[in-house]
């Protein structure tokens, strides 16, 4: 069998996704052809075709968005398997939070084209704040990631990759109106030269929400990319972002500006180097004022991948991570700083690849943390692919519970600065198996063992306020199996099922996890009728039973969500959908806000 990491096949994989290179229309190939020519970057930090990535990694493309008539984010990875997402997490404004097998929503690491964002109630990250608009792909490495990307890559890590920009001129417009008085308007223009390109998305989006007394709400986000070709071998990608987030009745807002740079410099056919710099402010304000606080990223990043003959691809690279926390309401200006090194040999011995690897993180105050991972992916035949990796993750105590001492509510909640970070230990197996030309099918095993998780212990004596600590007390213990099939039945209907095992425990207690349903399954079909230029989309999803309580004694119902979508094209520029979610009208989830009855959605979309 050919090397995996020939000259040339660097070459061509290094041009194909540094260029930028859109994943073109797979839709006359069966599902597994088309699945195994999608573009991954994230899960080695170089470029490979989801066949022959090393790591397993999953990748949602914006083709599949549209046809399943997307509107944000957290929508967008509803379907996956091993996700967890709630879709309307708090009254914070925070419209959609995900965890990965079980893990907790502060232990994944959500990326935009590399860079971390900010903004989210207890340290999760709110997806809504990223336009689907601008989404090209979504990039998804389930199982600790700490060996190539630090802090918080515990559960896994999610990596949006924008749109890019284009030189030929261009316009798209997409209008949807709905349920809960719901607009949402989108607009996109490209165009430049062939040394100078641009794209610039804006979105606007309001909704009265389950509730309109509470959760009335208007958003705008503004982003966009100016990419600069300097020379045949020398890019660069300008990416600034904005967004405002508005919830009138609570007189709550948010405000985020980001500005990320990345370069790319490919000096041989063999090796290339990518620099990236980056800032992201996030700003929350209240009517009271004593919530009022801002947090601000600082990131520098430079690495080098290379290829040594036709066996090794070795990555290695340094990052500079800055935190800083204004914080009007508690009358506190903290910040923390981290140096990380990180490197990865990626070992062709065809039919085996091996990736070992590992980072260190370096903090003035609780000191260093190592993760190593290692990988195997054996190509048993031309069908059948098996892989496995182990790998260590953490998530460093926020600047908060490191150094912050606040009143919440009735309690005075103490800092801790001798807080050390979270740390897991993960293990993943799998196998991909190419049942015929029109069916794929996958299996997984996977297990995180977790220590040192960050809890509260509280101090009542006497009337409030009373006392809270923060502690590295609670551990505890995921584990499950995913399965994922996929067949194309013609050319015109293809349809995915995916189903989750999750079992999970409480080391100190013996109890299971709250909120983690012990069964998930998705399922969707797409049917496109030629004749009528038009095309289906039909998904369901059902979630298990879990409980609600530490002690495991009030046990939620499971439920099903069906939903359902038409499109049909209107001449060669535009076309018409439809949308209904919950189609048989479920409400009262005491765990899910936001299912609160069915909705429906019309909308037209438009390119030129």
């Amino acid at each position: 069998m050919k090397s995996a990491f020939t000259r040339k096949s660097i070459t061509r994989a290094l041009a194909v996704v540094l260029a930028g290179a859109a994943l073109g229309d797979a839709s006359a190939a069966g599902p597994e052809s088309a699945a195994l020519d999608k573009i991954v970057v994230s899960a080695t930090k170089t470029p490979h075709t989801l066949g022959d990535v090393p790591v397993a990694a999953e990748v949602i493309t914006r083709e599949e968005l549209e046809k399943r008539n997307v509107q944000t984010l957290q929508e967008a990875l509803e379907q996956q398997p091993g996700l967890t997402v709630e879709s309307n997490s708090s009254g914070w404004g925070d419209k959609g939070k995900v965890s990965i097998h079980g893990m907790d929503q502060r232990h994944t690491l959500v990326l935009v084209d590399g860079q971390r964002v900010l903004g989210g109630h207890q340290d999760g990250i709110d997806l809504q704040q990223i336009s689907i608009g601008m989404v090209e792909r979504i990039e998804i490495l389930k199982g600790p990631a700490s060996a190539l990307y630090g802090s918080d890559a515990m559960g896994g890590v999610i990596n949006i990759i924008t749109r890019p920009a284009s030189e030929k001129p261009g316009f798209s417009g997409t209008l949807t109106m709905g349920s809960r008085n719901t607009s949402i308007g989108e607009v996109s223009a490209s165009g430049g030269s062939e040394k100078v390109r641009t794209r610039i998305n804006y979105t606007y989006r309001e909704s009265d929400g389950v509730d309109k007394e509470v959760d009335i709400y208007e958003e705008h986000i503004l982003q966009g990319t100016v990419s600069l070709d300097l020379s045949d071998r020398f890019d660069i990608d300008l990416k600034p972002y904005y967004s405002f987030h508005d919830m009138q009745q609570q007189e709550r807002r948010q405000e985020r500006v980001g500005f990320n740079a990345l370069a790319r410099w490919r000096p041989d056919d063999v090796s290339s180097w990518t620099f990236r710099g980056s800032v992201f402010d996030y700003s929350q304000w209240t009517r009271v004022r004593t919530t009022d606080y801002g947090l601000r990223d600082y990131e520098m990043e430079a690495g080098y991948s290379r290829a040594l003959g036709d066996t090794h691809l070795v990555t290695a690279g340094y990052q500079l991570w800055s935190q800083e926390r204004d914080d009007e309401g508690k009358n506190m200006q903290i910040d923390q700083v981290l140096h990380s090194f990180y490197v990865q040999d990626e070992i062709d011995l065809s039919p085996v690849v091996l990736v070992l690897g590992g980072r260190i993180d370096m903090h003035d105050d609780w000191g260093e943390e190592f993760n190593p991972r290692a990988a195997i992916k054996y190509s048993a035949t031309d069908d059948l692919t098996l892989r496995a990796s182990v790998g260590t993750a953490f998530k460093a105590p926020s600047l908060l519970k490191l150094y912050g001492d606040w009143m919440m509510g009735p309690y005075m909640v103490y800092a801790n600065p001798d807080l050390e970070p979270e740390t897991s230990i993960g293990y993943q197996a799998g196998a991909q198996y190419r049942v015929s030309d029109g069916v794929s099918a996958s299996v997984s095993l996977f297990r995180n063992e977790i220590e040192n998780l960050i809890a509260t212990r509280i101090v009542k004596m006497g009337p409030p306020p009373w006392d809270m600590y923060w502690e590295n007390v609670d551990e505890a213990v995921t584990q499950g199996v995913e399965v994922n099939l996929a067949s194309r039945v013609n050319g015109n209907i293809s349809a995915r099922l995916g189903y989750t095992y999750l079992d999970t425990e409480n080391k100190l207690t013996g109890r299971e996890l709250t909120y983690r349903p012990d069964h998930k399954l998705t399922a969707g079909i797409d049917v496109r009728i030629p004749d009528a230029d038009a095309r289906l989309h039909f998904e369901t999803s059902y979630t298990g039973e879990r409980w609600e309580d530490d002690d495991n004694t009030v046990l939620l119902d499971d439920y099903w969500i069906f939903s359902a979508s038409a499109a049909r094209e209107i001449g060669e520029h535009a076309e018409v959908f439809v949308k209904v979610d919950n189609v048989f009208d479920k409400s009262d989830v005491e765990d899910e806000y936001d299912i609160d009855g069915r909705e429906f959605f019309a909308g037209v979309r438009m390119s030129l």
